[in-house]
């Protein structure tokens, strides 16, 4: 009976150990990817930021327009 238990405890140790690597490894995919969307939205950004320095007044006339845009549903949702 002792070996037994003591069968089953080494099987759920195996299957502790199975799922807790597992886990790690879906952590460090996690992380991966979180550091990739960082660098990603770095980029976007960056490319933002070149876009208003290059063209001020395009990038005025469409924060006017979509500004207007949303007045214009909110009145209308009302």
């Amino acid at each position: 009976m002792s070996e037994a238990m003591d069968q089953v405890k080494q099987a759920t140790s195996s299957v502790y150990d199975a799922v807790g690597s597992i886990g790690s490894a879906g952590a460090a995919e996690a992380r991966l990817k979180v550091e990739e969307g960082k660098v990603r939205a770095r980029e976007y950004g960056d490319q933002a930021e070149n876009f208003v320095r290059e063209r001020p007044l395009v990038t005025v006339g469409v924060a006017f327009a979509a500004g207007w845009l949303v007045s214009r549903l909110m009145k209308s949702s009302k």
